[in-house]
């Protein structure tokens, strides 16, 4: 990674992207993969100049769990193709799904009701993906429940039944497996049975299926993934390792020091509940230098900060202030200079979506 100029105080801090960086990841996954690659920017707020990379870099859809952000890209000029919602709405968003949405994810047949009649006043037929859960417990129907769902959906007016997808890890850290992908296409393959037809988006996973992907392990018959944060950060989500080949600096983030002094390494007195309620514990290694950035909890997941500079380590952070141990850094430190952190995906997310850090582009 590289530090990053200093930009105007008054916009500090901020996150620079680096859209070439994000344009070669895609390129890796896409010449990789021999199916359709969907770009995911919900770690980015639906950024369009991320979205462009990703579909300069091979992507042929973009995708984003949240409505207000593909409304965004939908409104940008020279941003041109599919959107696909991947988070299933909310009854009040039904309208605006099938207004602003090529494609969305569902899993709730009362909402697909709503979305079928939305689209019957339009006079078009909406596209959906049923999501099925194959073993995290986040968003999806049941394996056993699929058969009656898909009869009650295919009932619908207004809606087009065209994939089946599933998705693993992102709340309990389940990992897809080479047996897990061909339970999934048995299960693809028991819903065409069910509804007489092929149904195109074979949907078989989002970052975290790569590793199976690259080692040849992924079924032929998964025609369809959603990629965010190995376009993103290069990263495996489901180790955190580096793709092999891939970059990992698309984006920094830069902070102002607004304070440094020489202070001992444990607090003074009763100790009971910080400001987020939790009870840190502190290791006592003496005196040390310890420095402040403008940026806190509300700005970033502090936890996912990866300082750039050697000898730097992140101590904590309240709700506006990060605290640093700079003892050990090469130069020293003073306020008014920049410190630049990489960004891990909670990190990044929260900091796009924060409306205190700027966005820069290189």
């Amino acid at each position: 990674m590289i530090e990053t100029p200093r930009l105007d105080a008054e916009r500090a801090p901020v996150v620079t992207v680096r859209p070439a960086v994000l344009e070669r990841n895609a390129r890796r996954v896409a010449d990789r993969f021999d199916g359709e690659l969907v770009g995911v920017t919900k770690g980015v707020g639906g950024d369009p100049r991320v979205a462009r990379a990703m579909l300069a870099g091979g992507a042929t859809a973009i995708a984003d769990s949240r409505l207000a952000n593909l409304r965004r890209l939908r409104e940008t000029a020279d941003v041109e193709c599919e959107c696909h919602l991947l988070r299933t709405p909310m009854r009040s968003e039904v309208e605006n799904v099938v207004r602003d949405v090529d494609v969305s994810m569902q899993s709730e047949p009362s909402i697909l009701r709503a979305i079928g009649a939305a689209a019957s006043r339009r006079g078009v037929d909406h596209r959906v993906v049923l999501a099925v859960d194959v073993g995290d417990r986040r968003e999806g129907i049941m394996p056993d429940d699929l058969e009656s769902t898909l009869a009650t959906v295919e009932a619908f007016d207004g809606v087009e039944l065209v994939g089946i997808a599933a998705h693993v890890g992102s709340l309990n850290g389940v990992v897809p497996t080479a047996e897990s992908a061909a339970e999934f296409v048995e299960i693809v393959e028991r819903a065409e049975e069910a509804v007489g037809r092929p149904l195109p988006m074979r949907s078989g996973g989002s970052s975290n299926a790569l590793s199976l992907c690259f080692a040849g392990d992924l079924p032929t018959e998964v025609s369809h993934l959603r990629v965010g944060e190995a376009i993103l950060l290069g990263t495996d989500p489901a180790t955190g390792e580096v793709l092999p080949g891939f970059e990992t600096d698309a984006f920094v983030l830069s902070a102002d020091v607004i304070e440094c002094k020489s202070k001992p390494s444990t607090p003074d007195g009763t100790i009971r509940r910080d400001a987020f309620g939790e009870s840190p514990t502190v290791e006592d290694r003496g005196p040390r230098e310890r420095a402040i950035v403008a940026l806190g909890r509300v700005d970033v997941a502090v936890e996912g900060l990866v300082p750039v500079r050697d000898g730097i380590d992140v101590l904590g952070a309240s709700s506006d202030h990060t605290v640093l141990d700079v003892t050990d850094a090469r130069e020293t430190i003073r306020p008014g200079e920049t410190i630049t952190f990489g960004l891990e995906y909670g990190a990044l997310a929260r900091g796009f979506g924060s409306q205190y850090v700027a966005t820069a582009y290189e």
